[in-house]
This record gives structure tokens, sequence and C-alpha cells, in this order.
């Protein structure tokens, strides 16, 4: 069985954000007014599409597709120290 928060008008009045926050994050609330009239609130759904990062293994593995060896790792890492 759902629990469905219920609120009435006043809270609603002096307190918006919590109603809203409720409505987030229980996907439904409902108002009630003095004379018996229930409302339902919910979030819309998002239109906003959702992040895809690239596939960075993917790229570094295009860039350098075998190991580097350890002898020319260790000249890089003199150059970058400045020696």
């Amino acid at each position: 069985m759902s629990y469905v928060k219920v609120f009435t008008v006043r809270q609603l009045d002096r307190e918006p954000a919590v109603v809203l926050d409720a409505a987030n994050k229980e996907g439904v609330v409902h108002v009630r007014c003095r004379e018996g009239r229930v409302y339902s609130i919910q979030p819309e759904a998002s239109a906003r599409k959702p992040i895809t990062l690239p596939d960075f293994a993917a790229r570094r593995r295009a860039i350098f597709p075998k190991m580097i060896p350890s002898a020319q790792v260790r000249k890089v890492d003199k150059r970058i120290r400045g020696e």
C-alpha cells in the first residue's frame, strides 16, 4: 500500500518549498482544501537529456595503442623534471 503525503492549502501558501520538495522526493503529494477537495501535485518528467561522457579509455587506446617502454618513461620523467 502506497502512502501519499497530504498537505493543506495553508501549508502550500506558507511553505511552498516544503511541499514541492516532498513532491520531488515522493513523486506525488496531495493538497486538501477546507471544503474537502483534494489536488495532486507531481513533478513533470525532466526534458533534459542525461549527460553522457565520451569513452576516455577508448580514446587513450586509439592514441597510445601499446605501452611505452619503462626506459622511455624514465627519459620523459627526467625531461619533465628539467634534468
